[in-house]
């Protein structure tokens, strides 16, 4: 299946851009079949499925009768939205070779995608007993017993995966979220448990629970049990990895990094683990440091976005605005939907004057994710130094209603009512401030230092003062 194919190496990526090289030459080079799957699997690692899509269908041109090839083809237009003809070509192969396990997995979803639950779950439990990968036939059951709302099913197929292949990561995030969801924590505490009664010493039980943990945001339980793993298994990659992430929620960001170091020391450097370094150096405020190792990152996958994010906020840092605005245009070509991107952008626009560029940075933000504190601050900042404070007020007002504890946004808008002359409102929010937090009141005299001398105003402020 497609996401078993590791397009890491070079030699890969050099048998890419050959076969491209070919097409844009229109040279017939040749290439065997297991070269023309690699070059699909290494297009569906990447996301790139049109092109995924073409090369298959260069490749059946030249081995018209591989199922492989046919099944990559398949999985290529149902990620292309051509759904129909996918799942046709899929009954075709399965009618060629019944209890292919590949087949089935791919028709099933498929299945799932088209609306056809039922039918998936029954070919999966008629076809469960055949299956040499137990774990995968199982964790698709339970996707589709969930599609279902069958969650006490969906529970017993994604555990049965569990067991058969302890670190099912899929398996395992799956019931993770429906603990999450249903509030089942201590059903599933009590499932790894037994894990770990059964053998103390088994690395992956503990990494199992720490995963949980992670999940509901219980991270100093998850650090707890990724140290037990990691004491049972010291080169144990992804146990360092997540132990890394926890650091970082827990703003522990000098043992963040030397986890992320020693997930690289384990299975070596890749886009993903420089990224997640290069961060933790950045919240330790080694900028140079963090820049090295985010354009490691980019290096090794010039698509993964969130490098070139990281490239930004670094240059955002080290005030080198221009250079900051190139990393995240990057970014957002590779990741447009990315609210924190725009930000980015918006600030280093913001910082060189561009405040139309910044403004329109700060609406796509707020259009993208609604809720992010700072693209309504610095949106009305904009507008108000220019005067324009019923926009400023709009926009505050939007943030409120986002975010209606966020005192902050109550004092300016508390500001920019005054400097419309609308005094009720103004009295009105500026309760609602104090009552959310009364420290940071000082607000007011920092947007407009005229107000310390207001009676009116120091006489609510100082009704609320304890």
């Amino acid at each position: 299946m497609t996401g078993d194919f590791d397009h890491s190496g070079e030699e890969d990526k050099e048998l890419v851009q050959r076969f491209e090289n070919s097409l844009k030459s229109n040279l017939d080079l040749y290439f065997d079949e297991e070269q023309l799957e690699d070059i699909i699997r290494y297009y569906f690692d990447l996301g790139k499925f049109k092109k995924a899509l073409k090369a298959s269908e260069i490749a059946l041109e030249k081995f018209p009768f591989s199922l492989e090839i046919k099944l990559l083809k398949a999985q290529s237009l149902i990620f292309n939205d051509e759904l129909e003809e996918g799942l046709e070509i899929l009954e075709n192969i399965n009618n060629l070779s019944p209890n292919n396990e590949e087949v089935i997995l791919a028709l099933t979803n498929a299945m799932l995608l088209s609306g056809n639950t039922k039918d998936a779950i029954q070919l999966l439990e008629n076809f469960l007993p055949l299956a040499e990968d137990k774990a995968e036939v199982y964790y698709s059951l339970g996707n589709f017993y969930r599609a279902e709302n069958n969650t006490e099913k969906a529970i017993h197929n994604y555990k049965e995966a569990v067991k058969l292949k302890i670190n099912h990561e899929d398996a395992l995030f799956q019931l993770a979220m429906i603990t999450e969801e249903e509030g089942s924590f201590d059903e599933i505490l009590e499932f790894y448990q037994d894990f770990i009664d059964q053998d103390p010493y088994s690395a992956g039980a503990w990494y199992n629970l720490g995963v949980v943990y992670n999940r509901l945001g219980k991270f100093e339980e998850a650090i707890q049990a990724y140290d037990y793993a990691l004491l049972i298994d010291d080169a144990f990659a992804s146990a360092y990895f997540n132990l890394g992430n926890a650091l970082m929620n827990t703003h522990k960001y000098e043992l963040a990094l030397e986890a992320y170091q020693n997930t690289i020391n384990c299975e070596g450097a890749n886009s993903e683990n420089c990224c997640y370094l290069a961060a933790a150096y950045e919240k330790l405020n080694q900028i140079d440091q963090a820049f090295k190792y985010f354009k490691k990152s980019a290096k090794l996958d010039p698509e993964y976005d969130d490098a070139w994010f990281g490239l930004g906020m670094c240059m955002l840092k080290k005030e080198k605005f221009f250079e900051a605005i190139h990393y995240f245009k990057k970014a957002i070509k590779l990741g447009i939907e990315n609210a924190n991107y725009w930000v980015g952008l918006a600030d280093a626009e913001y910082n060189l004057g561009n405040l139309h560029a910044s403004s329109e940075a700060y609406e796509e933000a707020i259009n993208l994710e609604p809720g992010i504190m700072e693209a309504y601050v610095n949106l009305s900042i904009i507008y108000f130094d220019q005067n324009r404070f019923e926009e400023a007020i709009d926009v505050i007002k939007e943030g409120i209603e986002e975010l209606p504890e966020e005192s902050e946004l109550y004092y300016r808008l508390v500001v920019y009512y005054i400097k419309t002359g609308k005094y009720k409102e103004a009295f009105s929010y500026l309760e609602n401030a104090l009552t959310l937090n009364f420290e940071r009141h000082v607000i007011l005299y920092e947007l407009m230092p005229e107000l310390k001398h207001q009676q009116s105003i120091h006489k609510i402020i100082s009704q609320y003062k304890s």
